[in-house]
């Protein structure tokens, strides 16, 4: 009996937690918490696998076609709009939970519940278990292709919906549609350097991983773009060790490693690489330092806000700093969110910021730095938002302090 007097005051405590901020009609930032959950549990989920990994649970094939299945699932996720008006539904929501919130515990507890765990605590562990053994691994590559390619039925000329699809057949090792995917991905986003990557590595592939010609090609015009981009010099330093010119892969692969410290494996397999080069050449050692100056991009901002704008928004107002590339990627290299009372801020944005483990600000030389007032609460920029960019900021060399002055609506 002690056992539902308790349960029933913590679900009326549950319930007035819930409840209040309804109907007080608080104004709700869905989209943005939902992307900021979707990348922390992506984040999470990444964490799970390489740990599966160090334990010999997957191997490392099984690894890649898990966090490229990840990575397609995020991408898609934050791609997906979201409509509605959560304010307006606002009452309806509470009298709702009100009415659904207890009935649905109390259902729910005696078909899933196992309240035999408090005289046995020993049936909690053997339950975990079985939910741990029973999770559901994400969506296979078939069913993602499927999933993608039903998407660019409907829209076909998403880009980014043909470089996902690339990813996927890559993964399926179908290299010659991959390069179809990544060619007309190419053709709709022109002088996208993570698209140029990707067609020279399906290129290469398709020719049993020779990179020379075309494939090198692409991967040198990618790299003039952004120079230090991970999977570009990865592709220049194994374009120029089948060249034979160990000295221009020694550079290469030296320049990478700063900017993969956050991935062991890939780490050790650079090094090695390295220590075989400078095996065969001594001399090669003795450049490391200087090829190594690539490293952690950070840019120290100032945000502000006119007088004239600042009286025209609330201080619970949602305010997005962030970095995106001059040419490439329309999603942000590294953002944070402030709100409009947090102004005048200094702040730093650097790769620790960055929304996915691909996309870094280090990995980009000229970038867009901006602030950006969401009366909304959106991500996503929308007319009547208060806004300032500055471009052609070089990540590597960035001036000592950018003074970003929110003084536009869009």
């Amino acid at each position: 009996m002690s056992f539902w007097i308790i349960a029933i005051a913590l679900l009326a405590l549950a319930l007035a937690i819930l409840l209040l901020p309804l109907l007080r009609s608080a104004r709700v930032q869905r989209d943005d918490q939902r992307q900021q959950q979707n990348i922390q549990i992506a984040r999470e989920k990444k964490e799970l696998l390489e740990a599966q990994l160090a334990d010999g649970e997957i191997d490392q094939a099984g690894f890649d076609s898990a966090y490229l299945d990840l990575q397609n699932a995020l991408a898609l996720e934050l791609s997906r709009d979201e409509t509605g008006d959560p304010q307006a539904r606002g009452r309806w929501m509470a009298v709702l939970v009100m009415l659904a919130v207890p009935a649905a515990s109390v259902v729910l507890y005696l078909m899933l519940g196992e309240y035999r765990v408090i005289e046995n605590p020993r049936l909690a562990q053997a339950q975990m278990s079985a939910q741990q053994r029973a999770a559901a691994p994400q969506m296979s590559l078939q069913e993602m292709e499927v999933a993608i390619k039903d998407r660019l039925s409907q829209n076909p000329e998403d880009a980014e919906g043909w470089f996902m699809l690339g990813r996927t057949l890559m993964a399926k090792q179908q290299y010659g549609e991959a390069v179809t995917a990544f060619q007309r991905a190419n053709d709709l986003l022109a002088d996208e350097p993570g698209i140029m990557f990707a067609l020279a590595d399906a290129l290469a592939m398709q020719k049993n991983g020779n990179l020379l010609g075309e494939p090198e090609e692409l991967v040198l015009r990618g790299l003039q773009l952004a120079p230090r981009f991970p999977n570009g010099l990865w592709l220049a330093g194994m374009a120029a060790e089948q060249r034979q010119d160990h000295k221009a892969a020694h550079r290469y692969w030296t320049q990478l490693l700063p900017l993969i410290t956050d991935n062991p494996d890939s780490t050790r397999e650079i090094r090695s690489l390295l220590a075989s080069l400078e095996e065969r050449d001594p001399e090669l050692a003795n450049a490391a330092a200087e090829a190594a100056s690539g490293g952690d991009s950070r840019l120290s901002l100032v945000v502000d806000i006119s007088p004239q704008l600042k009286s025209k928004a609330k201080p619970d107002d949602a305010v997005f700093v962030y970095a995106k590339a001059m040419q490439g990627p329309p999603m942000p290299l590294a953002v944070k969110k402030l709100t409009l009372a947090d102004l005048p801020v200094a702040l730093t944005l650097s790769d620790a910021d960055a929304m996915m483990p691909t996309m870094k600000l280090s990995s980009f030389r000229q970038v867009v730095v901006g602030a950006r007032v969401s009366t909304s609460g959106n991500p996503v920029a929308q007319a009547g938002d208060f806004y300032t960019e500055l471009e052609a900021i070089d990540s590597a060399n960035p001036p000592a302090e950018i003074s970003l002055t929110i003084d536009q609506v869009k």
